[in-house]
């Protein structure tokens, strides 16, 4: 499991340094303010000497480069320390990589990651849900995203924080990518952070793994604006001029929920993460991973966390169909259903709409290049679920094509143009069915007494 730094966080945190206020973009296109506390503890004592850091170079950096580079991740590994308020239980591993095996190691661990064939499935889902352009390779964006955004990251399984460096030393703003990612190895020694994700990842509904995720991203972005803040003027000037030189051409040629799904952990994550310093200081981050959030939903608003607001009960999905592959299941959450909607409703609709979610469940079907999903959703009321069913008709018209629509079951059927819609809200429960073979999309229906 890889965590990585963005490029585009760090545009954002650069460009921020001085201020006690952080604006965190909303998906719907708002503004909300998060205050951020900026305070260290009185003493954090450093439990490693600078040495015993194990650092690892690439041999095209010359060896007085590396030797100051090594001085200077002891000294960023006790600033860590101090601004997070924990101790190293033992010494992190670096990779000090120039930029040519910097990229290429990125571009093996994504390729080593990626699943071509699984991607094909969800780009086939983008596509007939109107996300993603019929002419897109989702393989290749996801690839081209990626490597391109990645700034640094922190692998899990070898438990070693990998950055670029060039022969001249860390500029200002990689300074702050690696105090970024040793606050993840500092989590993943105290709260092991990597086995939480991984088992959430292969075992949970999909939303509880985002949560957790812009924990742990909304953890480091925080206190990498406190080390930030930290900076001399002039540093954190350079960092910001630095900032604003980074390639973003792949993410901005991407959907705009994309883009935003891309720095939901970083921005939404700071947000929650500057709620739990407001109530408990820094201790309340560390309380956070002992008790994490389970629902995007409580990210999105902290008071729910706080309040310990849990999904509605809703069953899981039970319907197969008969020679196709369940390719996946699980819960679209909050943020999904932003996402899903992102382009379909005005931001403030947006907004509106997804807030009343209770929970969902979803499955979805693949055959060759077919593909078909069913959602079941509850809303927290009848009102909730009804907005969110007005948001499957409109976006069923907008975004998909689906054409007209007749009143079937009680519901509206979408089946006169090349795809099969399907939408039905009883009380505060709304089933959306959606597929490229009318056929299945008619017997997912007829399974669910629809």
């Amino acid at each position: 499991m890889v965590v990585a730094a963005v490029a585009l966080s760090l545009f954002v945190a650069a460009c921020t340094s001085s201020t006690d206020t952080t604006a965190a973009t909303d998906p719907g296109g708002s503004s909300t303010t998060a205050t951020t506390t900026t305070s260290v503890p009185e003493s954090s004592p450093t439990t490693l000497p600078p040495t015993t850091v194990a650092v690892s170079a690439s041999e095209g950096i010359p060896q007085d480069v590396v030797d100051e580079l090594v001085d200077e991740i002891g000294e960023l590994v006790r600033e860590t320390e101090e601004v997070r308020g924990l101790p190293f239980l033992q010494a992190p591993a670096v990779a000090i990589l120039d930029e040519e095996a910097f990229s290429q190691r990125v571009f093996t661990m994504l390729e080593e990651d990626l699943d071509e064939e699984e991607l094909a499935v969800d780009g086939r889902l983008l596509q007939l849900l109107g996300m993603l352009d019929a002419d897109t390779d989702y393989y290749t964006l996801i690839l081209d995203l990626f490597t391109e955004q990645v700034a640094g990251f922190y692998d899990t399984d070898t438990q070693e924080l990998v950055v670029p460096a060039s022969t001249d030393g860390f500029s200002p703003l990689q300074r702050t990518v690696v105090v970024h990612e040793l606050i993840h190895a500092l989590t993943d020694q105290h709260f092991d952070l990597g086995d939480q994700l991984d088992e959430q990842y292969e075992n949970g509904t999909g939303d509880d793994y985002a949560s957790l995720q812009a924990l742990s991203e909304g953890d480091a972005t925080y206190f990498q604006f406190v080390y930030l803040e930290g900076m001399s003027p002039l540093q954190a000037v350079q960092a910001a001029a630095e900032a604003l030189t980074i390639d973003t051409s792949v993410l901005d040629s991407v959907p705009g929920w994309m883009r935003a799904d891309l720095t939901f952990p970083y921005d939404q994550g700071l947000t929650f993460v500057a709620s739990q310093v407001d109530i408990g200081g820094i201790a309340g981050v560390d309380t956070a991973y002992l008790a994490p959030p389970v629902t995007t939903e409580q990210i999105l608003d902290p008071s729910k966390y706080v309040g310990n607001e849990l999904p509605v009960e809703l069953p899981p999905l039970t319907v197969e169909v008969t020679g196709w592959d369940l390719y996946d299941e699980g819960s679209w959450g909050e943020w999904g259903l932003r996402m899903l909607f992102f382009d379909t409703l005005s931001p403030g609709m947006l907004t509106q709409t997804a807030s009343g979610w209770g929970n969902d469940f979803y499955r979805v079907f693949s055959s060759g290049d077919d593909v078909a999903t069913v959602i079941h959703y509850i809303g927290d009321t009848e009102q909730d679920a009804e907005e969110v069913a007005n948001a499957f008709v409109v976006h069923l018209r907008k975004a998909m094509g689906a054409g007209g629509a007749v009143e079937s079951g009680g519901g509206l059927l979408y089946n006169l143009g090349s795809i099969y819609g399907f939408v039905d809200r009883v009380d505060d429960e709304v089933i959306f069915v959606a597929a490229t073979d009318k056929t299945v999309g008619a017997d997912i229906r007829t399974q669910l007494g629809l």
